[in-house]
Order: structure tokens, then C-alpha cells, then sequence
């Protein structure tokens, strides 16, 4: 009698992007004041920016409609933005889960060019502001951070955790835009075109992925949702 193969992956995962934060709010409202409001938040160290209280509330409307997964765990990433985002949605659970920070889950590092604008880098650092314009927005490695396969690498290293030790469970993941794109090009093998064309993932943008077992016992996860709001 052969082996009983068992699925490898949970039987569903949801990806959270954090709520409005700080800067996000800071840069939809002053964006003619562009350059005094990142020089603002350049002394900000990234993990440190937190939620706005719109960005809670969107949490809080969020984590209401998530109460019905009935999740095994939550994962977050350790930036403040992303833990006060998780601690909202849990606390419309009417049971206990526990919210675990995971390093891999931060956001796509922008090293020495965080807080400055496109006419800062083109100044101060020309090499960097010519790279960036031949490599692209994908390949483009910041001075001193990332580019998108960097994080990419980090999820997948994720990854291998949810498969070695969550196996048709349910887990909840808080983090942020870049992670949030990069689970989706890991499951479905996007391309440098088809990841940018995903544009921006709004904040608390729900995406949510359903283990189907339908082509292999292992299974497979199929996206379900991406990207989507239940906050007004």
C-alpha cells in the first residue's frame, strides 16, 4: 500500500497589507509639499512610523470581517505600523490568537534614499538616479536596501516555514505593500511586467489564497481575493 501524500500548504492563507499610516496620510495630503514632508520622515526610522487613526479604524473594520476565518496563528512583520495593524484585527476575534513578528514580513528596505525625493537622488547620489532609471522600479537595488526579488527571497524563506509546520491550517499575515505583491509572484511565477501591472495594494487590502488539492494531494494555494477593502 503506498504512502498517504497530505497537503503541504494551509488550507488558507491571508495576506494583510498594515492601515494608513503617518506617511502614507502625509503624502496624500501634502503632496505639494513633497519634499518637507519626507525630509520630515526621513529622521523616522521606517519600522518606527505608526498608524494614523484612520488606519486604525480601517483595522478595526478589517479585523471584523476576518472574525469569521477562524484562524490557528498570526504573523506580522515587527514595523510598528504593521503590529498595531495585527493587534487591531485580532482584537475583533472573539478568541485567542496569538500574533507573532517575523523579519522576513518588513518592508522593502530603502537604505540610504529613504525620506528623499526623486530630485534629492538625482542631486545628491546621480549614479544611483541613473541606475535606478536604466534597471527599473523591480531590478533596482537602493543604495544600502532592496529591490523586489530581494523581498521576494524573504517571503519564500516564509514560505518554507507555513509548509514545514502550519499544513492545512490557517494562518493571518500582516505586512506591508512590496511582501504583500511578492507572495502573489512566488504562487502564480509573475514576471517583472505582470508584478508592476499589480499597482499599489491598498492599505488593509485583503488577499486571500484557499489550498486547492484538485491536480496534486500536495496541493497548490489558488488566489482567491487580491487586494480587496471592506472598510468604507
Amino acid at each position: 500500500m503506498g504512502e498517504i501524500v497530505k497537503p503541504k500548504w494551509p488550507n488558507l492563507l491571508v495576506v494583510v497589507r498594515h492601515g494608513q499610516s503617518e506617511q502614507n496620510a502625509a503624502i496624500d495630503l501634502l503632496e505639494k509639499d513633497l519634499k518637507e514632508t519626507l525630509k520630515r520622515f526621513s529622521k523616522i526610522r521606517d519600522m518606527d512610523i505608526a498608524l494614523t487613526s484612520r488606519g486604525t479604524q480601517q483595522a478595526l473594520e478589517t479585523g471584523k470581517y476576518l472574525a469569521q476565518y477562524n484562524f490557528d496563528i498570526c504573523f506580522s512583520s515587527p514595523y510598528k505600523r504593521a503590529m498595531q495593524t495585527a493587534q487591531a484585527i485580532v482584537s475583533k476575534f472573539d478568541y485567542e490568537i496569538r500574533i507573532f513578528q517575523d523579519n522576513r514580513l518588513r518592508e522593502k528596505e530603502f537604505g540610504r534614499l529613504h525620506g528623499l525625493t526623486t530630485a534629492d537622488i538625482q542631486k545628491i547620489y546621480p549614479r544611483e538616479y541613473d541606475d535606478r532609471k536604466r534597471d527599473g522600479k523591480y531590478w533596482y537595488r537602493l543604495l544600502g536596501g532592496e529591490n523586489y526579488p530581494d523581498v521576494e527571497m524573504r517571503v519564500h524563506s516564509f514560505l518554507d516555514k507555513l509548509v514545514r509546520d502550519y499544513s492545512e491550517k490557517k494562518v493571518l499575515v500582516v505586512t506591508h505593500h512590496v511582501p504583500c505583491v511578492s507572495f502573489r509572484t512566488l504562487f502564480e511565477h509573475l514576471d517583472e511586467k505582470a508584478v508592476l501591472a499589480l499597482g499599489d495594494v491598498p492599505n488593509c487590502g485583503i488577499s486571500e489564497y484557499v489550498l486547492d488539492t484538485s491536480k496534486s494531494p500536495e496541493g497548490r494555494m489558488k488566489l482567491k481575493e487580491f487586494g480587496k477593502v471592506v472598510y468604507k
